[in-house]
């Protein structure tokens, strides 16, 4: 069985999650695709659409590696310097309750192997700033350096975290196109966590604003 249909088989018994509107336009070919599958699997053209996205997506942010950090971020997040600066996806893709965990909390967190360890990384002083996917920005505080692990959904410690002082929620996400000009650069935003050389231009633009 194709991984297509071992998902539409397991959306049955997901739980509903928050969805979005959007209006979608399909070749011919790929509509009577899509019609010939919700026939034979007894499903709506809906259902049908939302597994092929989710199995496109994740084979393309697999293709992609984005979790995997280059060279030269593992050097950036070895090398302990004055005051380090990183941008942590708070991932909505996975779980809106975690990212709305975070926000309510106020700490960086990650959850499983390997992402988990990430927060690891983090030292006492380092400024974090969460990142919302299709937002931007919307929170950053400074890290206390203290690890604190806890289960999630029953997966003992498979959560990793750390407050987070002076935690600052923005009235206004500071979105991507606007980190990308202050930066002078395109960033890599959906990294479980990528560290952000030149985030002291970010922080002194948040703080101007508030």
């Amino acid at each position: 069985m194709s991984k297509l249909l071992e998902l539409i088989k397991e959306s049955k018994k997901s739980q509903k999650e928050g969805v979005v509107a959007i209006t979608l336009r399909l070749p011919e070919r790929l509509n009577s695709v899509v019609e010939a599958l919700a026939d034979q699997l007894s499903l709506s053209r809906h259902e049908i659409l939302i597994k092929m996205i989710e199995d496109g997506a994740a084979s393309a942010l697999n293709a992609l590696k984005l979790d995997e950090p280059d060279e030269e971020d593992r050097a950036e997040v070895q090398e302990p310097k004055e005051r380090r600066f990183y941008l942590l996806n708070t991932n909505k893709r996975n779980s809106l309750d975690d990212h709305e965990w975070m926000l309510q909390q106020g700490v960086a967190a990650a959850f499983y192997d390997p992402w988990k360890h990430y927060i690891d990384q983090l030292q006492k002083g380092d400024v974090v700033f969460l990142y919302s996917n299709g937002e931007g920005i919307v929170a950053y505080g400074t890290t206390t350096g203290d690890v604190i692990k806890q289960d999630h959904n029953g997966d003992p410690e498979a959560t990793h975290y750390q407050q987070l002082d002076g935690f600052t929620m923005l009235k206004k996400p500071l979105p991507a196109s606007e980190i990308n000009q202050i930066l002078r650069l395109n960033f890599v935003y959906l990294r479980t966590m990528s560290p952000m050389k030149d985030g002291k231009r970010v922080l002194d633009r948040l703080m101007a604003e508030r």
